[in-house]
């Protein structure tokens, strides 16, 4: 469903609250998701965010069709919180931003 290029944005609140270092994160897994799951990928993206231990884990899931992967990265790199990010795939841009936000 994704295509390349296209413009990105932030919500003000992801602006303000996410470290810019794991905004660039999810971009990059989103566009990893995009190339390994290519027409399965669902238009709304999950990503739940979870600090454990020394890491962070990244949890993403989409409806249609029902599909989750996990990650761990290490918390070094990253100044995070537990919470909630969406990215939504529209015509012709993609969002990042909290649930509150939409």
């Amino acid at each position: 469903m994704t295509k390349p290029n296209r413009y990105r944005n932030v919500t003000r609140a992801i602006s303000e609250k996410v470290d810019v270092n794991m905004q660039i994160q999810l971009w990059r897994i989103y566009d990893l998701l995009t190339a390994e799951r290519e027409k399965d990928m669902d238009y709304l993206q999950v990503f739940e965010i979870k600090c454990a231990d020394n890491n962070v884990i990244i949890t993403n899931e989409q409806e249609e069709p029902a599909l989750k992967k996990e990650l761990i990265l290490k918390q070094g790199k990253f100044d995070v919180f537990d919470t909630t990010i969406w990215i939504i795939d529209e015509f012709d841009k993609q969002t990042m931003l909290f649930p509150s936000d939409y």
